[in-house]
């Protein structure tokens, strides 16, 4: 079925954006306030008080029930999804199917397997239209220190370090848990910077909280690429003090990391003290700004997205090898198939 998607006489591409929770809302928002090129045309949430406010809060756009029923209307040329994890791969597939370009938050799916025929449908339509929420690609710190260890300034880029820590973990979560939802995006950031897969990891964690479920609320992940460089990434969803995210890549000459927070230092009474950020929004906000931005702007101009398909799936495959080797306590493995010929043009980890 083709894309029969109408723009009004401005030009901008009418949106659809599944769920208007916290993460929806954000996009429906930004969209509609930031982001030039486009409009949010309708919005789809099973609470239909939710989707209403947000709905008159951009603009009057269309109101669903039903996030298929809103995918396939005409009014819709490309969507955000947003909505909770295990509906991603259905509705990614049924924009796939329509030839509507899909800005899909992470993880792509519940599972590699899932990922992964979302990837094969890719490849049979032939084009790239699915991006994955991986924003931090987006971000002008990471980006900086993406163009730095590109430049050959610090020399061949051996090991990548990330720390990734939240104020406090949610309630009633799980080990996989802290995978598939918090590490995936380090997992991605590893694989970007180093532009390469990664061949084996090796997960300890700790049960930091004394809760009696005892998930690994702290873990420290190791991980080996298959051309043998290295990277470790901290994990800590309960960390309390609030919400912290950086990386470093050390070269064979020199280092480069993310800059540390940008607010004023205060020094009083003997100390002194700098704000830390109190969550994943204030940290990130210009990212997504900027994530939907070029999602747009790529639309528009029929470039290829990035970070696509291909990356959500691999950041799956690495993130199922995690859970494996939290449960053994051993290294795992991770078995990544050759990458499709439609992934190695531009768009896929080279951003």
């Amino acid at each position: 079925m083709e894309n029969n998607g109408k723009r009004g006489s401005d030009g901008r591409i009418p949106v659809g954006v599944v769920g208007t929770g916290g993460m929806g809302g954000m996009h429906a928002h930004c969209l509609h306030r930031k982001v030039a090129g486009a409009r949010v045309a309708a919005v789809s949430d099973v609470d239909a008080d939710r989707a209403g406010k947000v709905a008159r809060e951009c603009g009057g756009a269309a109101v669903f029930g039903d996030a298929v029923e809103m995918i396939r209307d005409e009014r819709v040329e490309a969507v955000v999804i947003a909505s909770p994890d295990p509906t991603h791969a259905e509705l990614v597939l049924e924009c796939l199917r329509l030839g509507k370009p899909v800005l899909c938050e992470k993880p792509l799916a519940t599972s590699p397997e899932e990922a992964l025929g979302i990837v094969e449908a890719e490849v049979e339509a032939g084009q790239k239209l699915v991006q994955v929420g991986f924003m931090r690609r987006y971000d002008p710190q990471h980006v900086d220190v993406k163009n730095v260890a590109a430049s050959g300034d610090i020399g061949e880029p051996v090991l990548f370090k990330g720390w990734h820590r939240n104020a406090q973990i949610p309630p009633g979560v799980d080990s996989e848990w802290v995978v598939i939802n918090a590490a995936i995006h380090d997992l991605d950031s590893a694989r970007w910077m180093l532009d390469a897969e990664v061949e084996e990891v090796f997960v300890r964690g700790l049960n930091t909280t004394g809760s009696p479920e005892g998930e690994f609320d702290l873990q420290l992940i190791q991980l080996t690429f298959a051309d043998g460089r290295l990277a470790t990434i901290e994990v800590n969803v309960d960390a309390g003090f609030g919400y912290e995210v950086g990386v470093e890549v050390v070269g064979v000459n020199g280092t480069a990391h993310t800059a540390p927070p940008s607010g004023a230092t205060v020094r009083l009474n003997r100390g002194f003290t700098q704000k830390v950020d109190g969550d994943w929004l204030d940290r990130f906000e210009p990212a997504y700004t900027i994530e939907l931005q070029e999602w747009v702007e790529s639309i528009d101009g029929g470039r290829p997205p990035t970070p696509d398909a291909w990356d959500g799936y691999a950041s799956l495959v690495v993130a199922g090898a995690c859970i494996a080797s939290i449960r053994s306590g051993n290294p795992e493995g991770v078995a990544v198939p050759e990458k499709p010929a439609l992934y190695e043009k531009e768009g896929s980890v080279a951003r």
